[in-house]
């Protein structure tokens, strides 16, 4: 009785397919095939019910080299001359040969070997026989033969062996179920590798006076790679992105283990490897040749929607009203969305996607219930081919943007300007605190050569911690984007300024303040008139302060002035003697000494006074600092 067929099938974006296969069967082993690729995933999803029976056990074939499982059989044939290789590892063997003729003559003996004449090594090789009870050797010409009967169990158990294995190097796999005797209800399901599902969509755009409104189609692809004809399949096309991976179930893994003499090792844990496949679409996936159509409700009446779509918590699944037939080796469209959408028509302008020109594009909100799986769109306008888009994956009631072409006809030129304007002036730790605005000017001038006016949408990228100001209301706004919508006259220009605000400190220290600066402070009411009298007798402090210092390093100028005066009356007055004329002098030396002397100490009395003058006014600055926080 043949397998039963596969009756249901749900594909994924990621890889991987769920086949369901039921029906009647009569037998104990059910064979199944499978690519040696998918035998991981196989093993890890394989599920047999029996309605009217049982499963006694399932084997598979074991994954060792061909040239390994060769080793071991007896036997070694080639491609060409299987038969003289057979014949030749034979030998030693008990065989009945059935010879050609009336009679059909039997000989039975032992194999001594094979002799070929190269020329014509089939027709004309002798296979020579042992007849141990004639004690006789008798050839055969090949051409007589006519049957080679195996008499020994071993020899036919390794010639089965051999073509089990040679056979097992193929892609293909066997599973074998081992069922009890008589009529099975067989439910098979399993997980294998599968192409993954795509999807293309159509969209017809019409507009009937101030209504406008789209039919969307959606059509779901998916491929027939096995190895059979699908035949009235239940199919399910499933959105989202399920977790799946490779884990090695197939291939036996023998792990190392340490020795140990005087006690057993722990049980390895067992390894696990995890490869999470990523689904991406390009827009070239799928090549789309649209027809003009006149009418979306003709679309609508010739391709009803065959699909009814069902969440599955994160995931969601298109489910094929009407069962599918494709042939091995082909591909199907099923139509799993056909619905009118609101609609409205408008140009789009962001930097980020196109420079210069907005984009042609239709606005959507997504009122199908269903979720729309990623894929390349094709807008029809009027019935004409308009272009091409991508429409990303779109929960039901959101908003889709479609955008199919660049309108040529209206060009935007972008300038930017940033102002900083204080805005306040605060102390912090001994330092000034200038809090400001940082005002960035976005200006767009958008020129049209359209023969009638037209609305493009400003989509503009908002700045981190900015606010907009002194700008009209987006018409939408999140995080990162604002959009406004601006009218165009006909042959015609106009500019649109978006102004966003952020804010900015620095620090600048009291001691480089001017009585300029806070004077403008002032008049730009940055501070008030108190805080303007505070700042202004610290200012007027600093200034004295920084006035002692002055007045302190002109007298350490003085002091070193001095010290080289005297370092010099010091090396004149060494080699004067204390009497006559140098007496005299030197006398005079000595009072100018001391003179310069009293003038030190005159002005280290000063330097003193300053200091004490520094630290009272430096105390009294920290006083009025205090004051001010």
């Amino acid at each position: 009785m043949t397998m039963p067929p596969i009756k249901r099938m749900v594909l994924y974006k990621h890889g991987v397919g769920y086949f369901e296969r039921r029906g009647q069967f009569h037998g104990e082993t059910l064979t199944l095939s499978f690519p040696r690729t998918a035998m991981d995933d196989v093993l890890k999803s394989l599920i047999v019910i029996d309605r009217s029976g049982q499963v006694r056990n399932i084997d598979f074939t074991t994954p060792e080299d061909r040239a390994d499982r060769l080793a071991r059989s007896g036997f070694h044939l080639s491609q060409e001359q299987s038969l003289l290789d057979l014949l030749r590892d034979l030998r030693g063997r008990s065989v009945r040969l059935t010879l050609a003729g009336k009679q059909a003559e039997q000989v039975k003996g032992l194999v001594i070997g094979v002799d070929v004449e190269h020329e014509q090594p089939l027709r004309r090789a002798l296979v020579s026989l042992y007849l141990s009870d004639q004690r006789v050797v008798r050839p055969f010409t090949l051409d007589d033969i006519v049957q080679v009967e195996l008499l020994e169990e071993v020899v036919h158990n390794d010639l089965i062996f051999f073509l089990h294995a040679d056979h097992g190097d193929r892609s293909d796999r066997s599973v074998t179920v081992h069922l009890t005797p008589g009529d099975h209800d067989l439910l098979i399901g399993y997980v294998a590798p599968a192409p993954a599902w795509r999807v293309s969509y159509r969209l017809l755009f019409e507009e009937d006076g101030n209504e406008a409104r789209c039919w969307l189609q959606g059509w779901g692809l998916f491929d027939n790679l096995l190895d059979e004809d699908l035949r009235d399949v239940e199919v399910t096309l499933v959105a989202g992105q399920p977790i799946s991976f490779h884990y090695q179930l197939y291939q036996p893994q023998t792990p190392d283990r340490p020795v140990v003499t005087n006690r057993p090792p722990p049980s390895p844990k067992p390894k696990r490897r995890a490869s999470f496949l990523e689904e991406s679409v390009s827009e070239d996936e799928i090549q789309i040749h649209a027809l003009a159509v006149s009418d979306s409700t003709e679309a609508a009446e010739s391709t009803p929607t065959a699909a009814s779509g069902e969440d599955r918590d994160v995931l969601f699944a298109y489910r094929v009203h009407q069962p599918v037939s494709v042939g091995r080796g082909q591909s199907a469209m099923a139509p799993i969305v056909g619905s009118y959408l609101p609609a409205r028509r408008v140009l789009v302008y962001n930097s980020k996607q196109m420079n210069r020109h907005p984009f042609a594009a239709l606005f959507l909100t997504n009122t199908t219930d269903l979720t729309l799986e990623q894929g390349p769109v094709t807008v029809l306008i009027g019935g004409e081919y308009a272009g091409e888009a991508v429409v990303p994956f779109t929960r039901a009631g959101a908003e889709i943007k479609v955008l199919y072409a660049a309108e040529l006809g209206v060009t935007v030129s972008e300038s930017f300007d940033i102002q900083n304007i204080l805005r306040s002036i605060r102390l912090g730790q001994g330092d000034l605190i200038a809090d400001s605005y940082l005002l960035t000017f976005s200006r767009y001038k958008i020129t049209s050569t359209l023969a009638k006016s037209c609305t493009v949408t400003i989509e503009h990228t908002l700045s981190d911690n900015a606010e907009l100001v002194d700008t009209p209301p987006p018409q939408s706004q999140t995080n990162e984007l604002a959009s406004w919508n601006v009218e165009v006259p006909a042959f015609g220009s106009v500019e649109f300024t978006v102004c966003e605000r952020s804010p900015s400190s620095r620090y600048e220290t009291i001691s480089s303040l001017t009585g300029e600066k806070l004077q403008a402070w002032l008049h730009d009411k940055v501070i008030d008139d108190t805080t303007f009298q505070h700042l202004s007798r610290v200012l007027n402090l600093l200034r004295q302060i920084d006035a002692a210092k002055q007045q302190i390093a002109e007298y350490e100028r003085e002091q070193q002035r001095i010290f080289e005066r005297q370092k010099r009356l010091q090396q004149q007055l060494t080699p004067l003697h204390s009497d006559g004329e140098e007496g005299a002098l030197r006398q005079r030396y000595v009072a100018t000494l001391d003179q310069l002397e009293n003038q030190l100490e005159q002005i280290e009395a000063a330097i003193t006074d300053q200091q004490n003058l520094i630290k009272k006014h430096k105390d009294r600055l920290d006083r009025m600092l205090r004051q001010l926080q």
